[in-house]
């Protein structure tokens, strides 16, 4: 059934706040000297008296609004579809008791509830005549429901946030030690990408969902590619490695080289560091963070299948079940098993998957649990490379063709990883939460390719052959308690959280002399395992370190006037630890080891001078391991505290009832490792005396701007500059990997001429960026073009869904970005996409 929408006034907001209050928040955060914070004048914060709960509920169907307001209240609600059939409601904000809220939200409707005699309510036609307060399903364009009975239990910290308008994004996510939040009560920049844009796009890797987000570039690409170890990812101009990926909030279970997005069900982003909502990362990324929540049964039965095809001949299949039972459908069981083989778009390239997970939950009136078991194995012949850069090299060569072949037949990369990860919450009362989770990681990882170094303008290289397999084991554990009370006129959530995560990691290295080839016309030589060709280093996976980080971090979320104020303060503690092994050596010998403990504190504040807008500020720091003076330094040995990269941001967010929209302004400085004159002429001091500046602005927006035509995109502009450098040589010079300018502008529509059809486009630009401190080799800028379209119908009586995808539409060959050691990457080929789903 299709309905008109019907165009609505905006809403009309209460302003909340003094301005004033909002001008010394904008001024405090850009520094301007000589500013005195006015004093605010606080008023008395609500009583929380039992029964009163906070509600933040959108407008839309009167099913869906007391649904939801079932949810929050924890009470069971009786309703019978023809009372509220064409009814809407313009939603609910603020403290309400159950019956407060009821009325609120009843107003006008002609309806009441009735306390029935087994606790529950039930809802019936008024005895009196109310004045009409609310709109119909045709004013709002939303359908109406058939009858239904609501059987509702509390919402807790663990459930998702809703989707917002458009269904691309949610309207809140994980904020680790915070716990979710909605995106206008998040003092950071955040945005949460649902499984409807994932499955409606095909995603197959975590990079193809950043390929949606303005303020996200890729440094590498894990699926069918040897470079960077998996998925590496560049946010306000800092890299975020594969490795970093949180898992439900839970670092090193997630497999290594990138994840099957088929068991997805979010994939929440968080722009700037994150030290004290999540800790250290893995491998110390502070550009941003990311985490992924996995697929859960929902309440109603699910058997979906999906066959795919893409370019050139591979072809797969999904499967996926979900059931709940019990008699409150407490228990849960989510299934997905994930199969592709065949010849990618690259000539000469085969790439096969195989992957399967298992998500086990229980949904009690206190205790909520769950249990995700995970295998996958990913597997690509003639996987594609990057190539470093001599140092002499001033002006790159052009691209070579994209798809065209350009590695041996012989090169190899696998990934295989198990994960499981344990996790529970309990409420010891409404206002009391206790939770923890544990998790492991199996990985292991072949890598036989070759490197090449980029020699000249024409395109000439030297190239090994390489071994490089590597192996690791990880376990992770999260305890932590959120507690909820009034004090000194506020409203207070108090959270305390303690992680630890071990890391044992393996390698071997094998290299084979190189040879003389070119981009333009790569020279194809024997494998050297069978031509017994000698090689220098080993080929036996030797351990080369452990890792250790744990942490304890506590925060407490203040707000007033029923959200208009709203400040977080606080504090972790990190220790690190690393002990590193000579892998060279037949036995594991221990060469050296590195101890520190760190404290990172953070601040943040929302003020709401209207309720559908949010001014906020922060100061957050992120964690990298520190580093050790070398060997010839005169503090040779010195082991230096985690390095601290330390941000400052304001920012708008608007929610316009259908599209919300956000700006940000940041900056974040880091120190980097210089040296400086020592005691004597001859000797030199290693010290934490450097810096790297990145400043930018950050302008999203993501929604439905019209019935039926849904938008999601924006821009980023970033100075990256290294502010104190080596003897002054590159003061002033633009940062590496730090495009100025990064776009992102991606719209669907469904069709009127033909009911079922979406089409889609996405459009993706970067500015160049220098890939070297001395700023002599600088990568163009480039752009790509991505369409696609979807049908749904029904066929043999069930519900089909057929997506077509082509992504860089022109099959543009360009240089994407840097991989760091793993030299620069090359563009995807044009690679098309098509898959049909069927639901049983």
């Amino acid at each position: 059934m299709h309905s008109r929408r019907a165009r609505r006034s905006p809403p009309l907001y209460r302003r909340r706040t003094p301005l004033p209050v909002v001008q010394a928040m904008l001024l405090a955060c850009f520094g301007a000297s000589g500013l005195t914070m006015p004093s605010i004048a606080l008023g008395q914060a609500p009583q929380h008296q039992a029964g009163v709960s906070r509600y933040d509920i959108p407008p839309g169907t009167l099913d869906q609004a007391l649904n939801s307001f079932a949810s929050t209240a924890g009470i069971v609600l009786s309703i019978d579809g023809s009372l509220t059939a064409g009814k809407a409601s313009r939603g609910l904000s603020g403290h309400f008791g159950i019956q407060d809220g009821f009325a609120a939200l009843l107003s006008g409707s002609g309806l009441e509830v009735h306390r029935s005699i087994g606790g529950g309510y039930v809802l019936r036609r008024s005895v009196a005549k109310q004045e009409p307060a609310t709109l119909s399903a045709q004013e709002t364009g939303t359908p109406s429901l058939q009858a239904v009975t609501v059987t509702a239990r509390r919402e807790s910290p663990g459930d998702l946030p809703q989707a917002y308008a458009g269904g691309q994004v949610a309207r809140g996510g994980r904020l680790g030690l915070l716990g979710n939040k909605d995106v206008m009560d998040t003092p950071f920049n955040i945005t949460s990408y649902t499984s409807d844009l994932i499955e409606n796009q095909q995603a197959a890797t975590l990079a193809d969902v950043m390929d949606n987000d303005p303020a996200v570039r890729m440094s590498s690409r894990g699926r069918n590619t040897s470079v960077g170890g998996g998925d590496n990812f560049f946010l306000r101009g800092f890299g975020l490695a594969n490795r970093d990926i949180s898992f439900n909030g839970l670092y090193g279970v997630l497999p290594y080289g990138t994840l099957s997005m088929e068991t997805v069900e979010r994939v929440e982003v968080l722009k700037g560091p994150s030290a004290l909502l999540s800790g250290m990362a893995p491998s110390g990324g502070v550009g941003g963070a990311i985490n992924v929540v996995p697929k859960r049964a929902a309440e109603t039965p699910l058997t979906r299948f999906t066959a795919s095809y893409a370019s050139d001949s591979q072809w797969g299949g999904h499967l996926d079940l979900g059931r709940r039972w019990g008699e409150k459908n407490q228990f849960g069981v989510r299934a997905n098993g994930i199969y592709r083989n065949g010849d990618t778009s690259t000539s000469g390239q085969n790439a096969k998957l195989l992957a399967g997970a298992l998500g086990l939950d229980y949904r009690g009136d206190q205790l909520r649990a769950s249990l995700d078991i995970g295998y996958q194995s990913d597997d690509a012949k003639a996987a594609t490379v990057g190539y470093r850069l001599a140092p002499t090299l001033t002006a790159l060569p052009s691209p070579p063709e994209a798809g065209n072949r350009f590695v041996q037949d012989w090169e190899r990369r696998t990934y295989k990883d198990n994960y499981h990860v344990l996790q529970a919450e309990y409420d010891v009362s409404p206002a009391w939460t206790l939770y923890g989770a544990a998790g492991a990681r199996d990985h292991h990882h072949t890598n036989f390719r070759t490197e090449s170094r980029i020699l000249n303008q024409a395109g000439d290289t030297t190239t090994s052959p390489v071994n490089y397999p590597e192996s690791s084991k990880s376990k992770s554990y999260l305890l932590g308690t959120r507690v909820k009370f009034g004090a000194l006129n506020a409203v207070h959530e108090l959270n305390l959280a303690a992680s630890s995560m071990d890391i044992d990691a393996g390698y071997a290295y094998a290299q084979w002399a190189g040879f003389a080839s070119n981009l333009y016309h790569p020279v194809f030589v024997p494998n050297p395992f069978q031509t017994g060709a000698p090689f220098s280093g080993f080929l036996d996976t030797r351990q080369s370190s452990k890792t250790k980080l744990s942490s304890v971090g506590i925060s407490d979320s203040m707000s007033w006037r029923d959200g208009a104020i709203q400040l977080t303060v606080g504090l972790r503690r990190q220790k690190i630890t690393v002990d590193n092994y000579a892998g060279t050596a037949p036995v594991n010998e221990w060469v050296s080891g590195y101890g520190k403990t760190v404290n990172s504190p953070a601040v943040g504040l929302i003020v709401k001078p209207w309720t559908n807008v949010s001014l906020y500020a922060n100061y957050i720091e992120g964690l990298s391991p520190g580093m050790t003076a070398p060997a010839d330094a005169e503090n040779a040995g010195q082991a230096f505290p985690p390095v601290k990269t330390k941000q400052k941001e304001v920012g708008l967010k608007v929610d316009f009832g259908q599209v919300v929209g956000t700006v940000a302004l940041f900056e974040l400085r880091q120190p980097n490792a210089i040296t400086i004159p020592g005691s004597s002429p001859d000797r030199n001091r290693y010290v934490m005396d450097g810096e790297q500046r990145n400043r930018g602005i950050e302008i999203s927006a993501a929604g439905e701007v019209a019935h039926g035509l849904r938008v999601l995109g924006g821009l980023t502009y970033m100075q990256g500059k290294q502010v104190r450098t080596q003897n002054g040589n590159n003061d002033g010079k633009d940062a590496t990997v730090a495009p100025r300018w990064i776009g992102n502008a991606g719209f669907e529509w469904n069709t009127p001429f033909l009911p079922g059809l979406t089409l889609t486009t996405r459009a993706l630009l970067t500015g160049s960026q220098y890939v070297n401190a001395q700023n002599t080799q600088q990568l163009p800028g480039w752009a790509r073009w991505d369409i696609g379209g979807r049908y749904r119908m029904r066929a043999f009586g069930r519900p089909v869904t057929v997506r077509a995808n082509i992504l860089n539409v022109a099959n543009r060959s360009y240089w994407e970005g840097s991989a760091g050691s793993g030299g620069i990457v090359l563009s995807a080929p044009r690679t098309f996409t098509v898959s049909a789903t069927m639901d049983f």
